[in-house]
């Protein structure tokens, strides 16, 4: 079996990519890996270029399962990059996207998930993470997902 790995410059991802082709030879994969620059990398995934296996990462911007969810939308021509496409799903997040009651939209949105997760249109391979050493002196600190720290809410209480 042979695979290609498209990723974008940068040590971490080639890094990355190297590490899985290690991990897949002994499972008989050859693996080549093809490495662009970042405008050049997501344009091709963007406009529907074909790809065996492709970097790509996300940092949602709001704590919210839409945020992730979102992605793979059949319609969102920006992000789906696996070019996945389940009207069931798609009716799903446009159900949930027009339900004001928070309960409700929650419910709705955890069948986008049990579908997500049965279909599997990416795998996500890698999680960004942070450590952060907080003293609890500093009052306004807030963890985050961006891991984001505006000064001007903190302040340090002695």
């Amino acid at each position: 079996m042979k695979v290609e790995i498209r990723y974008n410059t940068s040590e971490n991802h080639k890094n990355t990519a190297v590490a899985i082709a290690d991990m897949w030879k002994p499972l008989g994969v050859e693996v080549s890996l093809l490495n662009t620059d970042t405008k050049t990398h997501y344009a091709h995934l963007r406009d529907g270029g074909d790809f065996d296996v492709a970097r790509a990462g996300w940092i949602g911007d709001y704590s919210d399962p839409q945020n992730f969810l979102f992605m793979v939308e059949s319609d969102n021509k920006g992000f789906n990059y696996a070019k996945y496409d389940n009207p069931e799903y798609d009716a799903l997040m446009d159900k949930a996207a027009v339900t004001v009651n928070l309960d409700e939209r929650a419910a709705i949105l955890k069948q986008a998930e049990v579908i997500f997760m049965r279909d599997l249109p990416f795998i996500p391979l890698l999680y960004y993470g942070s450590l952060s050493l907080v003293s609890d002196k500093l009052k306004g600190w807030e963890d985050n997902i961006q891991n984001v720290h505006a000064t001007r809410w903190m302040s340090i209480e002695e």
